[in-house]
């Protein structure tokens, strides 16, 4: 794992899928990625939440994020209120 998110470099575009890979996330933000591009597929959920939050994405596309039956996502939600975060409608 930890040789694949090496070729992730800063200011990549990483699609999340639903359900999310945790590991590869867990990975992305342990060695500390940067201005990362997400793309939501087809939704963000805590995949993206975890990234929006570890202070790794600059930007995603997608139609909506949320935490299923928890509720909205409160990092995402802070982050594109504060303009740290850009968001692609692709609904």
């Amino acid at each position: 794992m930890e040789a694949a998110v090496a070729a992730i470099p800063n200011g990549a575009s990483v699609a999340i899928g639903r359900p999310p890979a945790l590991a590869l996330i867990r990975a992305l933000i342990r060695i500390g990625r940067r201005d990362l591009h997400l793309v939501g597929v087809p939704t963000g959920d805590i995949g993206v939440e975890l990234l929006v939050a570890a202070g790794c994405a600059r930007s995603i596309e997608t139609s909506g994020v949320d935490l299923g039956e928890y509720g909205q996502a409160p990092a995402f939600a802070e982050a594109v209120k504060e303009g740290r975060l850009l968001v692609l409608d692709s609904t």
